[in-house]
């Protein structure tokens, strides 16, 4: 018995021994493979784009001491970048380069940061090398693609890279979201409702799609089905302008004015000089027969935005119902002159999108535009063409006069 007593004692010995090695190699690799396995997680987590994770991931993988080596910058780099942190970002750079990252890497960081913060004129011989080499960052790349594509009103390449973003990630919403603004913007709102309505559907948790899917089904006179995605809207936003507008534009088309015009003084009770409330305030009064009411809307939109001709017809027709036609006459005057220019308006928009690079029509576009549509309108005209071609001096000339006639901020380009 005392000899399987000490039998026993000396193999429970033996698998402590055991233990301790296995504890020991186990700390081992642990210590050894903590790092690694930290930044793969988070390596793992940016795929899926979840930046707040694997920034989390970057610092457990420092639990254990250790310096800051070039794959930890590099992530740190690239987690900057997705946050658009651009000033964490060129720390980081610098960071990565001084721990030996592949200069090929750092290059790479640094036109994804290029691209993603808008600056352009840098980028212009760069694109291939980005499309070529997506990774993970694909839907980043086709984004600044498609507004470097929309800056230099190429809408067909645009378009492209809405579409081969949407072929590669057909479970993100945002490629069909901005198809439906690019839609909106040429008037195609067949085209826009339709691209809202997928968005939203892969994404019915978004307002931002639900409102932009609400204004096109309005647009196309689907009222039954805007008004409630416009209530549900203005159940989370109870004050916004552009909802409440459009639900009494809704409501205006089905007859009820009264609903409208509740509507529209709650809009304008949070915004009294919104210029497009008062503008649909004064048409909904108008079609009531209030013509005097809506003289009064219309008159402070009109002294908000003089070259609006829509407007300026719609004041006439309510100053002449009132007795006024002495009054009216000038704005019937107004009207008559803008009407061929605005025709040629969507001729010129037509051309710009054959021709993208020509500058003397989008001069052209944004004079039209300036005169009888909306002075801020042409002044974003004017920017964008700075911004594709900055030395050129009548868009210079011409902007700065609106800048002085509209009080806007002026441009900060060079």
């Amino acid at each position: 018995m005392f000899r399987s007593w000490l039998f026993l004692r000396g193999a429970s010995r033996s698998r402590m021994a055991v233990c301790a090695v296995c504890a020991a190699t186990l700390l081992g690799l642990l210590l050894c493979c903590w790092g690694d396995f930290c930044l793969g997680r988070a390596d793992a987590r940016l795929a899926h784009r979840d930046h707040a994770r694997a920034a989390k991931w970057v610092e457990r993988s420092r639990w254990l001491g250790g310096g800051t080596d070039a794959r930890t910058c590099l992530l740190q780099v690239r987690i900057a970048r997705r946050r658009h942190d651009f000033p964490e970002l060129k720390c980081r750079l610098q960071q990565a380069a001084e721990r030996g990252a592949p200069p090929r890497e750092i290059q790479r960081e640094r036109l994804l940061a290029l691209a993603e913060s808008g600056q352009f004129d840098a980028m212009q011989e760069h694109w291939p090398q980005l499309l070529s080499d997506q990774r993970d960052d694909g839907p980043d790349i086709a984004r600044a693609y498609y507004n470097w594509s929309m800056l230099h009103h190429d809408l067909s390449r645009a378009e492209k890279a809405l579409q081969l973003w949407h072929d590669d990630y057909p479970r993100d919403a945002e490629p069909l979201a901005l198809l439906g603004r690019l839609e909106e913007a040429i008037l195609n709102w067949h085209g826009a409702e339709d691209a809202y309505r997928q968005a939203f559907t892969l994404s019915p948790e978004n307002d931002e799609y639900r409102l932009a899917f609400a204004n096109a089904l309005h647009v196309r006179l689907k009222t039954k089905e805007a008004v409630p995605i416009y209530q549900e809207y203005l159940h989370r936003h109870p004050d916004d302008l552009v909802a409440l507008r459009g639900l009494a534009q809704c409501a205006a088309a089905n007859g009820d004015l009264e609903t409208a015009r509740q509507l529209l003084r709650q809009a304008l009770r949070a915004k009294p000089d919104d210029f497009a409330a008062l503008k649909a305030y004064g048409e909904v009064l108008l079609s009531a027969g209030d013509a005097s009411a809506a003289v009064t809307a219309l008159e402070k939109a009109h002294r908000a935005v003089p070259e609006h001709a829509n407007l300026a017809y719609t004041l006439a027709r309510a100053l002449k119902s009132c007795g006024r036609a002495t009054e009216a006459e000038p704005l019937f005057a107004f009207v008559a002159e803008s009407r061929p220019h605005l025709v040629q308006l969507l001729d010129l928009e037509k051309q710009l999108r054959r021709d993208p690079e020509n500058l003397e029509l989008r001069m052209k576009i944004a004079s039209v535009t300036a005169k009888y549509v909306s002075r801020r309108d042409a002044i974003r005209w004017y920017e964008t063409l700075l911004h594709v071609a900055p030395d050129y001096a009548p868009a210079r000339e011409a902007v700065a006069e609106l800048y002085e006639l509209t009080g806007a901020a002026k441009l900060s380009t060079k």
